[in-house]
């Protein structure tokens, strides 16, 4: 059977769906795409079991088929083919497909669409639809701080909350904190834990192509994300977040307000000295009006000075410069809030108004 598409169109669908299709598996199968065409369309799929995406492309063909083609293999064919006409050629009885594109005709094997896993879900009672930008900036701003750790698996997800209109996502490893709100025009009151890693990929190719608008929603414990022409489905976690907002509320007495790119930068250059085996520590001296950031090692020492405003005590602390620099490269503002209680308590980094977002940073002890 015959199926004519276009190049370009299946080259991008491919790589939506690449991004579920497992690295290592012990199922041949799974290292597959499953293709399901009919008479105006394509349906590519593929899944690692925690994670599955669905593109839907245009195409012509003779009939219905389903058939599953090893994923690397036949990508970096459709990659390389010579025009935006081509033709997939499935024989159902040799288990094989052609890919014709001009003068160039490959050749390979395929399977069965029968032997690929299906997902099947209940129908969603509560679809919320968000802008594709606020759910980008839900993602970086956020998930990069959750732990990467396996032997605490919750804390590998990030935490999505939905309540009072607005919706939050938290990341946590056991350093830091990353939080960032939206609002939203929903009542709904819900909390989910995702994965991590597997927001992440969905993250990048979340495109600004097509309808600014995406759809979210929560089906059999499972997200459910719907872009453009893709549909993404995510197996969530089971079991309870820690209590972020007990420890978010500990605040000191200082606080201190300063431009955030004047920070960024020195805490780059400080952190040139900085070392992984001393958990990347800079030195913040925290005066009346300026803090002077210091590092050093064997091989030197460099100083920073950046202008503030501090409403409170002077203050010696030691913090992960990977961290700070972390935090500070997603924030938009020009000027950020950053409050202190002592030496052996959390950073806290804020916007001068509102809780739009939130970083926590635990100190190093320093000697």
């Amino acid at each position: 059977m015959k199926i004519y598409c276009n190049r370009t169109e299946l080259n991008k669908a491919l790589n939506n769906v690449s991004h579920s299709v497992p690295v290592r598996t012990t199922s041949n199968i799974l290292e597959g795409i499953l293709i399901n065409a009919d008479s105006d369309r394509m349906i590519l799929t593929s899944t690692d079991t925690n994670m599955t995406t669905e593109t839907v492309i245009k195409a012509q063909a003779e009939g219905t088929c389903e058939f599953v083609v090893p994923a690397k293999l036949f990508s970096a064919i459709i990659s390389k083919l010579p025009e935006e006409d081509m033709m997939i050629d499935y024989d159902n009885g040799k288990s094989k497909i052609n890919i014709k594109s001009g003068g160039s005709s490959s050749e390979i094997i395929c399977f069965s669409g029968d032997e690929y896993p299906k997902i099947r879900l209940d129908e969603g009672e509560n679809v919320i639809y968000l802008d594709k930008e606020d759910v980008k900036k839900l993602i970086k701003k956020t998930a990069f701080s959750a732990s990467t750790d396996e032997f605490n698996r919750i804390i590998t997800g990030v935490l999505l909350e939905i309540k009072d209109g607005s919706m939050k996502m938290v990341g946590v490893d056991p350093y830091r904190i990353a939080t960032y709100k939206i609002d939203i025009d929903n009542s709904s009151n819900i909390s989910v834990i995702i994965p991590a890693k597997l927001i992440i990929e969905v993250s990048k190719f979340i495109d600004d192509e097509g309808d600014p608008k995406m759809s979210f929603e929560i089906i059999d414990n499972k997200v459910v994300l719907k872009f453009n022409n893709n549909k993404v489905i995510i197996n969530t976690y089971s079991g309870k977040f820690i209590d972020y907002e007990r420890i978010i509320r500990k605040e000191g007495n200082i606080n201190i307000r300063v431009k955030k790119d004047d920070l960024l930068r020195s805490t780059e250059r400080a952190s040139l000295l900085a070392s992984v085996q001393n958990n990347n520590l800079i030195r913040f001296n925290i005066g009346k009006d300026m803090i002077y950031i210091t590092s050093l090692n064997e091989e030197g020492n460099i100083e920073e000075k950046v202008e503030i405003i501090n409403d409170g005590e002077d203050l010696n602390i030691g913090i992960n410069s990977r961290y700070m620099k972390d935090a500070l490269s997603v924030i938009e503002d020009e000027e950020i809030m950053i409050n202190f209680k002592d030496s052996v308590s959390p950073a806290i980094i804020k916007p001068l108004k509102g809780d739009k977002y939130t970083y926590l940073i635990l100190p190093i002890r320093m000697n």
